[in-house]
C-alpha cells in the first residue's frame, strides 16, 4: 500500500519548464486590440487616390475598420479615401481609413485600417449588417 499514488502534484523536478515570457505584463498583444466583431466577409472597396480609382477587396469587416486586400502598400499612418456599400443593403459609406498595418501576403498586401471620420448612423448600419452577416454565418457552418 504504500506505492499508492498520492494525491497532489506528481510531476517531478526534472520536468521540462517553459521559460517566462520575454514581453512583459504591459504588452498589448498579450490582449485583443480590437473592440468590435470582426466578421469575414469580401467585397470591393474603391480606394479613391487623387485622380485615380482602385477597386480592392476585403477580407474581413468591423464597425471600427476592415482588411483590404491591395496591390500597393501604404505607410502605416497613412489616411486613404474609401468608398463601399454596406454587405446586404444599398447604403453607400464614403470616408476614410487609416492604415494600422501593413503586411505582404504574396502576391497582395494586406491592410488593416481603421475608420476615420464615419458618421454615427454608419457605424450603426455597419453594426446591423454585420450581425445578420454573422447569425447567417453562424447557420451556414453549423
Amino acid at each position: 500500500m504504500e506505492d499508492r499514488r498520492k494525491n497532489g502534484d506528481r510531476r517531478d523536478d526534472l520536468q521540462f519548464k517553459l521559460p517566462d515570457d520575454a514581453r512583459g505584463k504591459k504588452d498589448r498583444r498579450r490582449d485583443e486590440r480590437r473592440t468590435k466583431e470582426r466578421i469575414p466577409v469580401k467585397m470591393w472597396v474603391r480606394n479613391i487616390e487623387g485622380e485615380a480609382d482602385y477597386f480592392q477587396q476585403t477580407a474581413n469587416l468591423s464597425v471600427n475598420g476592415m482588411y483590404i486586400l491591395s496591390p500597393n502598400p501604404y505607410s502605416i499612418g497613412t489616411i486613404i479615401d474609401i468608398e463601399f456599400q454596406v454587405p446586404g443593403t444599398d447604403y453607400i459609406i464614403k470616408c476614410g481609413a487609416e492604415v494600422l498595418k501593413c503586411t505582404d501576403e504574396e502576391p497582395m498586401i494586406g491592410l488593416s485600417v481603421r475608420f476615420k471620420g464615419m458618421t454615427d448612423q454608419d457605424k450603426k448600419i455597419i453594426e446591423k449588417a454585420i450581425a445578420q452577416l454573422a447569425n447567417e454565418f453562424w447557420y451556414i457552418n453549423e
